[in-house]
């Protein structure tokens, strides 16, 4: 008798559960930053309504704010990615990590530097 393989499992071993939720994170991860950045760009083009601020500034803020949304959003696609590739979790993780952070560290200077008095 052969042994058949079992219909939840893939062909490098990994469970069709963890690939559905590792696929599901991403999307979800995605559509929150979607709506994050999408709140939060309207905040940045309200920034400015006093006027205090040059336009080169306000528009550093909106630009700043939004590459960093960009590369945090970025960073859910590796964190999925480490759901069902075992072999190469440890990478994905740090990938995410670096995107993550670095994204936020731009979000948090340009916000610095924004509402810093000069």
């Amino acid at each position: 008798m052969s042994e058949t393989p079992s219909p939840t499992l893939a062909k490098d071993g990994v469970s069709t559960g963890w690939v559905v939720c590792g696929i599901l994170f991403i999307i979800l991860w995605i559509i929150g930053h979607i709506a994050w950045a999408g709140l939060s760009f309207m905040a940045d083009v309200m920034a400015n309504d006093s006027g205090s601020a040059s336009a080169d500034k306000h528009m550093t803020l909106i630009f700043g704010m939004i590459g960093g949304q960009v590369l945090c959003g970025a960073a859910g696609v590796p964190a999925g990615l480490a759901f069902f590739k075992r072999g190469r979790r440890k990478f994905l993780l740090w990938l995410f990590a670096i995107l993550f952070v670095v994204g936020a560290l731009i979000q948090g200077g340009v916000l610095y530097t924004f509402f810093a008095k000069a």
